[in-house]
């Protein structure tokens, strides 16, 4: 029983073809959020929003985070 529980949990891993190798879909989020974030943090520096974060890491942190996920449930509904 313990062998066919662990045998399902791996077939259904997070990866995505791609290259020719697979990715985890965690890693793909990610890197799109940073992708996103250090766009967002331009515009945010255009419009001037920047200048008025108290705290700027933790904020672009947290939504870098907040985008890993967003971006995980959308494309890959996980």
């Amino acid at each position: 029983m313990a062998s066919s529980l662990v045998s399902s949990t791996m077939s259904m891993a997070p990866s995505v073809p791609l290259f020719g190798s697979f990715f985890p879909s965690w890693l793909i989020s990610l890197f799109a959020a940073v992708i996103f974030t250090v766009v967002l943090r331009g515009v945010f520096v255009v419009t001037g929003f920047d200048d008025i974060l108290r705290w700027r890491v933790p904020m672009y942190m947290s939504m870098a985070l907040a985008l890993t996920y967003l971006i995980s449930l959308l494309f890959f509904g996980r």
